[in-house]
């Protein structure tokens, strides 16, 4: 059936397309709906290749709602909204949506009609602008939304309002919103933190030890689960090519083969384990080591003499791929078995995932979108001076010439850097996918969606899911060798999820000497190279969320100052002074606290609020760039210390007394240490040494410590 655009005032009929099936790439045209089904699919509307599996039910909506808003979402689908109604919202309003947009604002339509129904209110028409007031209202009070998701609700009644004027009849039209003509701020609940900068970072105890795991996976123990998957997939296919009727004597071949095993008393293969069931058939597994369809292997075990057999002499279903890694000097694992493996493997997939989305603060769509051949090998010093670059989409705030979104988003224009860690992250799934693959192809990844994600990725969703059951798997792991100190810990705020990654590398790097991402240092990889390159490309990169917690942090430090002075402490060192009046100054202007970019910004561009702290050092840096040591040639455009440099003469350095009390802790520690029996005497004297050092330290601070009188700013 050809798609025609209706008439307005007119709905289309039933049995037509929601959209032009000509507007729709071919391999996605069986799933646009009809106007009249029950549910409609948004996958024909976007390109995306993460979008979820997103269906808006008709019987979401009150009866007298239904049919006026099915007409109203099938203009909101097809026809963009006039220029002037862009320019009366400002800068965020689109003429058209995506399709990830579209589903929220029929939903969020829903929402309102039933809220309409709830008090008696059955036609659009019948709604005044004190009532839209009230469901503003009630958005932010009783259901207590955040202000940008209240917000969004405001804008899909401005929507419902601007397509009823012009498509729809004048009962099923929705009156002016009157935060139209006075401005939506008065409607909406106060502002609060939002974007990536709501999530909170991922705690160090969890980690550093999941980080670990996924290295552990993508550089030691891929190969034997790559080699595995191989053979896995070798029996499968053989399984799968006798799916025929039984041949005469196939059935005599296959019982043979059976009074061999028992005749020298071996077990009969079995798939093991409670998920199969008490001693399961494992067909597919039979079929293809012994040549036998699959539907005889059934049919022979189930006579009652093999059967009462395998129950009483059962075994594994063992692929032939050896274990070669090791872990602590043991094989990491016992011989694969061939109906679990395939867990192994999606294990495997989420480890690349983990160290891909951690180690390069791409977005968790940017992460899915990569496709084979993302990562050349460098070509020469043009490609980033010999380092990889990957080459993928970005989606967020990717926009047509009209300034709508493109579904399939643009190619990054600036590379994201690759360190080694990430480039075996894709050299692993790039042996499991073909050419012009995605590396996360779900018909490549989830068996279960081959018919519905063809040509797309893992779902958001699905990989979140999969790093939980990481976290699970290793856990169980761990504890069941006992190695119980690298159990990755349950972090206090919840799910550990997939957008978190970025706000925590941005954390680390902001929060540690250096510039350092120190949970991959203990685990002896990276260092500078991961900032530099993040530095050096940070257009539509994480150079906000880095400078959000770099401010974040400075803040803290400014405001644990100010307090400590307040409370008696005292302050030495060459920047004392600057720094009693730096704390004093950031104390009254944040309070301790940076909940926005702009904020960030402010902070970092007042050079007298340059303030870090060197916790191995036992100092803050009041950085002034012309006094650095750091930075022996000062002439550079460094805007931060590099803290693991610190020089001991530098004019930028001050201690608090929390510094001294540090210092004479790690010197009681040491001096402890070195009457141990066990350590070397020319160690113990350079403990000594250490330790007299730290005291000498901590009496200076106490002899030069500068307070302020108490209540003064």
């Amino acid at each position: 059936m050809t798609f025609a655009l209706q008439l307005p005032l007119t709905p289309p009929a039933p049995d037509a397309w929601i959209v032009d099936p000509d507007t729709v790439p071919e391999a996605r045209r069986e799933l646009i709906p009809r106007y009249g089904d029950k549910r409609w699919s948004v996958l024909a509307l976007t390109q995306n290749p993460t979008v979820a599996d997103d269906f808006i039910y008709w019987s979401w909506f009150p009866e007298p709602f239904r049919e006026p808003m099915r007409h109203a979402a099938f203009c909101l689908i097809n026809y963009p909204v006039t220029m002037g109604f862009v320019f009366q919202h400002g800068a965020p309003m689109r003429s058209k949506l995506s399709s990830g947009r579209i589903y929220k604002t029929v939903h969020h339509w829903s929402m309102f009609a039933q809220w309409l129904a709830d008090r008696g209110i059955m036609q659009l028409a019948a709604v005044t602008q004190e009532d839209l007031a009230e469901f503003a209202s009630y958005l932010g009070k009783t259901r207590s939304l955040a202000r940008n998701t209240a917000q969004s609700h405001l804008i899909a009644l401005s929507r419902l309002h601007h397509f009823g004027v012009r498509f729809l009849p004048v009962p099923q039209q929705l009156v002016e919103p009157p935060w139209l003509t006075e401005g939506v701020d008065d409607y909406l609940p106060a502002a609060s933190s939002k974007g990536e900068n709501g999530y909170e970072p991922i705690s160090p105890a969890t980690m550093g030890p999941l980080l670990v795991w996924a290295l552990r996976f993508v550089e030691d123990f891929a190969g034997d689960i790559l080699n595995g998957i191989e053979e896995h997939r070798s029996l499968s296919a053989a399984a799968r090519a006798l799916q025929r009727r039984a041949q005469p004597g196939e059935a005599a071949a296959f019982s043979a083969y059976l009074e061999a095993l028992t005749a020298s008393g071996e077990p009969i293969p079995v798939a093991l384990g409670e998920q199969w069931g008490k001693n399961a058939i494992p067909g597919v597994y039979l079929a293809a080591k012994t040549g036998t369809p699959v539907n005889t292997v059934y049919n022979v075990l189930k006579n009652s003499r093999w059967r009462h057999y395998m129950q009483a002499n059962p075994g594994p279903c063992l692929l032939e791929t050896p274990v070669t890694a090791t872990l602590g000097g043991q094989p990491w694992h016992e011989p694969f078995e061939f109906a679990s493996f395939p867990t192994l493997f999606k294990h495997l997939v989420t480890a690349c995932f983990i160290v891909l989305a951690y180690l390069t603060g791409m977005r968790p769509a940017e992460v899915l979108a990569l496709e084979s051949g993302c990562c050349p090998e460098p070509e020469g010093p043009q490609d980033g001076a010999g380092k990889h670059l990957i080459y993928g989409r970005q989606f967020k705030g990717a926009k047509d010439e009209d300034g709508n979104h493109l579904s399939a988003g643009v190619i990054r224009e600036a590379p994201w850097v690759a360190i080694p860690q990430v480039v075996t992250a894709v050299r692993v799934l790039e042996r499991f996918v073909g050419d012009d693959e995605m590396l996360f192809a779900a018909v490549k990844h989830d068996a279960r969606t081959v018919n519905v994600r063809a040509g797309r990725s893992l779902s958001l969703a699905t990989i979140s899911n999969r790093v939980e059951g990481f976290i699970d798997w290793v856990n169980d792991y761990a504890e069941g060798r006992g190695r119980d100190s690298e159990v990755i810990s349950a972090d206090e705020l919840g799910r550990v999820g997939i957008a978190r990654f970025r706000r925590t590398l941005a954390w680390h790097i902001a929060r540690r000497p250096g510039g350092l991402v120190a949970l991959a240092v203990q685990y002896g990889h990276m260092r500078t190279l991961v900032s530099e390159g993040y530095g050096a490309r940070s257009r539509g990169g994480i150079h906000d969320l880095m400078d959000f917690e770099t401010a974040r942090s400075v803040a803290e430090h400014l405001s644990d100052v100010h307090e400590a002075l307040q409370d008696g402490n005292g302050v030495s060192g060459p920047a004392a002074r600057r720094l009693i009046h730096s704390a004093a100054q950031g104390h009254e202007r944040f309070g301790g606290m940076v909940t926005t970019v702009r904020q960030a910004r402010s902070l970092l561009a007042d050079p007298t609020l340059n303030v870090f702290e060197n916790k191995r050092a036992y100092l803050i840096c009041n950085y002034d760039r012309s006094k650095a040591l750091c930075h022996p040639s000062r002439s550079g455009k460094s805007e931060t210390p590099s803290l693991d440099r610190c020089r001991s003469t530098c004019a930028n350095i001050a201690r608090t007394d929390s510094h001294a009390g540090q210092m004479r802790e790690e010197a009681a520690r040491l001096k402890a240490q070195a009457t141990s029996a066990v350590v070397p005497q020319p160690i113990a004297d350079r403990m000594r040494e250490r330790a007299e050092a730290l005291n000498a330290l901590a009496s200076q601070h106490h002899t030069e410590r500068i307070t302020i009188e108490k209540g003064s700013g």
